[in-house]
């Protein structure tokens, strides 16, 4: 008899986390670190979810003070070497069989690596910024960028004052952004008529390449 999965009892699957320092990202989304015997790199389990925080155990990082912050603070364009990259992947999905506790192959495998650089602050403190997010998913590459205007902020959306709102008609709800600047501005129907018109930007004036609907449910959610 085969195995049979466990259900309703079944661990919930988690994911892994790995820091490397001063890497850089090879095929089949590998990331390999410049300097192996400085730090070497380990996967950390963690449960998977929305709005986690993560802490890196201690004693598992490196001393930065051993490197120039102008190393650090800079991806190296030439090796395409970042100071820090985060990689978040799936785990082997367990199941039980008899008492006993089997790993099942993930039929989908998935990554999300963090390119990150260090500064410091007026305090004299570290701080991390993020700078590029990249997502695998069967083989396949995705660069994840930012929508300006798609982020809300305390005071509604965060871009240059267009609020929630078209920026031509002032009336309908915006859901088009303008690519390959990333400004979402307009309303479905103001960037037909535009079109006709102009192939610029309305916010920074930028040839525009494409139009991206993005439809949101409840733009206050």
């Amino acid at each position: 008899m085969g195995p049979v999965c466990q259900g309703a009892n079944e661990p919930p699957p988690v994911i892994t986390i790995t820091i490397c320092y001063f890497a850089k990202e090879e095929a089949d989304c590998r990331v390999v670190p410049l300097f192996p015997e400085t730090y070497v790199p380990i996967k950390i389990p963690f449960r998977k979810g929305l709005h986690q925080e993560f802490r890196q155990p201690s004693g598992t990082g490196i001393d930065f003070r051993y490197f120039s912050l102008d190393d650090m603070s800079n991806p190296s364009s030439r090796y395409d070497v970042f100071p820090i990259v985060i990689s978040a992947d799936t785990c082997p999905t367990p199941y039980i069989v008899d008492d006993r506790s089997y790993l099942l192959p993930p039929t989908l495998s998935q990554m999300q690596i963090t390119q990150v650089v260090v500064g410091r602050n007026h305090d004299g403190q570290f701080t991390a910024k993020a700078i590029r997010q990249l997502l695998w998913t069967d083989d396949i590459c995705y660069e994840l960028r930012e929508i300006y205007g798609l982020g809300k902020s305390g005071s509604g959306f965060n871009d240059n004052g267009s609020g929630k709102d078209c920026v031509i008609c002032m009336t309908e709800p915006k859901d088009i952004a303008v690519l390959p600047c990333r400004h979402m501005c307009m309303c479905s129907d103001c960037a037909k008529a535009l079109r006709l018109q102009s192939n610029k930007c309305p916010i920074c004036r930028e040839v525009i390449e494409a139009l991206l609907e993005i439809k949101i449910d409840s733009i206050d959610q």
